[in-house]
C-alpha cells in the first residue's frame, strides 16, 4: 500500500544487494577500476577494500562478479567467512568446480594440487579465477595465512588465483599484524560515505528505478537525511524506507524535514 500510494513499482531502499539499484558514486567507480586493473592489467594478487558498516561493500563485490562473468571469467563470492584453514580452501575448490562432477579430495594437500592444476588450466585458456571475500574482516590469522599461501601460486606473469577483500575499517588492523600478507596487497582502497550531492542522487536513482513519477522528498528533506545518515547507504535507506511510511500514514504529498526529524529521532540517529 506504501508503494502504491507514492506511485513506485516495488520498495526503494530495502537493505538487499540487488543489482538493479547500484548507485556508481565516485568512490564506488574509483574502487570497481582499481580492482579491475589489478584483475585485468598488472598481474592480480590480493586488492584490499575497506569502509564503514553499510557503505555499499557487498554492491560493489556484486557489480565486480556480474562484470567479470560476462566476461567469461570465474568468480566466487564468499559473504560468510567463517572458516577453518582447511574449510577454506574447500569452499573454494567446491565453488570453482561447481557443476564439474569432479570430487573434491579429504585431505588438504590434495585439494591444492586439484586447485592449482585447475587454475593453470584456467589461465591456459585465458580465463581469470577470482576469489571475493566480503566481512573479510572475521577472517581468522590462520586464513590470511591460507590465502597468502595461495598467492604464490603463479606463472611468469600473473598469479593463479586474484584475491580481493571487502571489509570493514578493523581490517586494516588486522592485516598490519601481519606483514606477511600485508605485503602482498597490490592495490588498497577506502570506500567512504556519499557525499551531500551524491546522497540525493543516491535517493533519486533509486525512486526512479521503483518506478517515481514525481519529486517525492523536499531538498530540505535531502539535507536532514544527509546530515543524520553521515551519507551511510545503509542510514539513508531506514530513513527514506520509514518517511515513505509516516508519508502515507498521514497522506502527504511530500516528504520534508519535520518528517526526517520525528523519523530519525525514532531510528535513535539524533
Amino acid at each position: 500500500m506504501v508503494e502504491e500510494y507514492w506511485g513506485l513499482k516495488e520498495k526503494p531502499f530495502l537493505n538487499t544487494a540487488d543489482p538493479m539499484f547500484t548507485y556508481r558514486s565516485d568512490d564506488f567507480n574509483e574502487a570497481y577500476a582499481r580492482i579491475i586493473y589489478n584483475i585485468s592489467e598488472i598481474g592480480g594478487g590480493l586488492t584490499l577494500i575497506t569502509g564503514e558498516i553499510g557503505c555499499g561493500k557487498t554492491f560493489l563485490a556484486n557489480a565486480i562478479k556480474n562484470d567479470l562473468e560476462k566476461a567469461g571469467h570465474r568468480v566466487i563470492l564468499i559473504t560468510n567467512p567463517i572458516f577453518t584453514q582447511a574449510g577454506f580452501l574447500r569452499w573454494i575448490l567446491e565453488g570453482f568446480l561447481e557443476g564439474s562432477g569432479i570430487k573434491v579430495p579429504r585431505y588438504r594437500v590434495r585439494m591444492l594440487s586439484l586447485l592449482e592444476s585447475f587454475l593453470r588450466e584456467s589461465v591456459e585458456s585465458g580465463v581469470k579465477c577470482v576469489t571475493m571475500i566480503d566481512e573479510a574482516q572475521v577472517l581468522k590469522p590462520k586464513v590470511l595465512e591460507e590465502i597468502r599461501l595461495l598467492l604464490n601460486l603463479e606463472t611468469d606473469k600473473e598469479k593463479l588465483l586474484q584475491i580481493v577483500l571487502l571489509g570493514q575499517p578493523e581490517m586494516e588492523k588486522k592485516i598490519e599484524k601481519m606483514p606477511q600478507v600485508r605485503q602482498r596487497i597490490n592495490v588498497r582502497f577506502f570506500l567512504g560515505p556519499l557525499s551531500r550531492k551524491e546522497t540525493m542522487e543516491y535517493i533519486n536513482h533509486r525512486l526512479k528505478v521503483a518506478g517515481a513519477g514525481k519529486k517525492i522528498f523536499t531538498d530540505d528533506a535531502v539535507d536532514r537525511i544527509y546530515r543524520f545518515s553521515k551519507g551511510i547507504h545503509r542510514n539513508i535507506n531506514n530513513l527514506c524506507q520509514n518517511a515513505l511510511f509516516a508519508g502515507y500514514s498521514m497522506e502527504l504529498e511530500k516528504i520534508d524535514s519535520n518528517i526526517i526529524d520525528a523519523v530519525a529521532e525514532d531510528l535513535r540517529m539524533v
